[in-house]
């Protein structure tokens, strides 16, 4: 008998011991199942599947036992989780070894009541441990989650700028820190120095492009005027750009210096589902969102990319919806799993983008980051500190989290790395069950 079938039986006994009148029947079930990470990678739920069971049957103890190895290092640890009510684990490899979160979701086993001998469910539920003989499985889902590190500082911490590049060749512009801000930085994958100022102050705009060819866009400029201006960068020095139809804030710009998306926002009149586009000297009036938002996130590419989230504003306005660009028309696609504004979305493709930080519907800060393939939003690994009105840059192998500002340390200097789920230092591992049931 191995230690665990030593430990399992152990527990069982231990818990036989203590009931009263003793069970007359007890039974263990053993079952294995093969992970392999390329079924991870394309989303697959196992199943293990227990067998009928004999009606009225109560379960006793449970116990999962996974093993997954990895190809770096010799790490081949082994985690356990119980049974019962539907709730979700969370498993940190250590960091050094640049290893994920590894997310079990649990399924309830078939607690649905008792069952009388011609397999009919009794109005008798006093037990939530019964087990359906006809509904006697476990279905896992696995799901490799991104991880964000602490990198370099800002030299000056501030909210609501925005940001651009990758977290190799970033850069963060403008903002707000007690006054409207022209300051400009430049990362290089560990520290931030000084690049060229804006022409303009200007906080609640949108940013895209590179670090050496971005674009800055539209926002609100010192006494809160609307602003309309762009400018360009170009590594060393900003220089006037085309001017937007309508004065905006509050919205967000996607693509780059020369081939550019600004979308939704806040005008003289109030929530806005605008569109314009920039083809590098001048832009252009779009077709229109489906619906207005402001403080929300945007990924992709001029003619095929995404708008999400953000706020509608009033109590509860914050957003879970996702809209779709494919150059000339706007259409509904699938929600994120939850209502966030006031955070920062950023990524190069429409299959590829991630949204991170803000405010929730309660008006708390937020660390939850999600990522958007194109179809779907999963929820990955949170940012080490919860953080509203901060400016994301990069893609989802390469994104990276600057400044903002949080309500317990104000003003955020702090620089966050992002490398999403890596499936490709994962082998195959294995799933294993234990379940001891009596009957009753």
């Amino acid at each position: 008998m191995s230690i665990l079938e030593y430990s399992v039986a152990k527990k069982i006994y231990e818990t036989l011991l203590g009931m009263s009148p003793a069970p007359n029947d007890t039974q263990i079930i053993s079952k294995e199942v093969l992970i392999n990470y390329t079924d991870i990678n394309a989303g697959k739920s196992f199943e293990i599947d227990l067998g009928e069971l004999p009606e009225k049957s109560v379960l006793l103890h449970s116990q999962l036992d996974i093993t997954i190895p990895f190809l770096a290092g010799t790490v081949f640890p082994t985690f356990s989780f119980g049974l019962g009510t539907q709730e979700e684990s969370e498993i940190e490899y250590p960091v050094t070894t640049d290893y994920r979160e590894l997310i079990f979701d649990q399924l309830q086993l078939g607690t649905v009541g008792l069952i009388d001998p011609q397999g009919e469910i009794t109005s008798d539920t006093s037990s939530d441990r019964t087990l359906n003989k006809t509904i006697n499985s476990l279905t896992g889902l696995f799901q490799i989650m991104g991880v964000w590190n602490v990198g370099g500082t800002l030299i000056l911490g501030r909210d609501y700028m925005a940001a651009c590049g990758t977290h190799n060749s970033g850069l963060c512009f403008g903002g707000y820190y007690t006054s409207y801000r022209t300051e400009t930085e430049e990362y290089n994958g560990s520290s931030w120095s000084s690049g060229g100022a804006l022409s303009s102050a200007r906080r609640m705009y949108g940013g895209c492009g590179l670090q050496d060819a971005a674009l800055a866009v539209g926002g609100q400029g010192g006494g809160a005027s609307i602003l309309s201006s762009s400018e360009e960068y170009n590594g060393t020095s900003w220089s006037a750009g085309g001017a937007l139809n309508t004065a905006i804030y509050s919205h967000d710009a996607v693509g780059t210096q020369t081939a550019a998306l600004s979308s939704a926002g806040y005008d003289s009149t109030g929530v806005t589902s605008a569109i314009e586009e920039y083809n590098g000297s001048s832009w252009s009036i779009g077709n229109n969102l489906i619906s207005g938002r402001y403080f929300h996130g945007s990924c992709g590419v001029q003619t095929a990319c995404a708008a999400f989230a953000g706020t509608t504003g009033g109590p509860s306005g914050e957003l879970t919806t996702t809209e779709e660009y494919n150059g000339s028309t706007w259409a509904t696609a699938n929600n994120l799993n939850s209502a966030i504004s006031y955070g920062s979305g950023s990524g190069t493709s429409i299959n590829a983008g991630f949204y991170t930080g803000g405010s929730d519907s309660s008006g708390a800060d937020v660390s939850s980051t999600e990522e958007y393939d194109g179809t779907n939003w999963s929820i990955s690994g949170d940012l080490n500190s919860p953080v509203y009105a901060n400016a994301a840059g990069g893609t989802t192998s390469a994104g990276f989290n600057a400044g903002g500002y949080n309500t317990t340390t104000t003003y955020v200097a702090i620089t966050e790395e992002y490398t999403s789920a890596n499936l490709s230092d994962l082998t195959q591992g294995s799933l294993k069950l234990y379940v001891t049931y009596t009957h009753v």
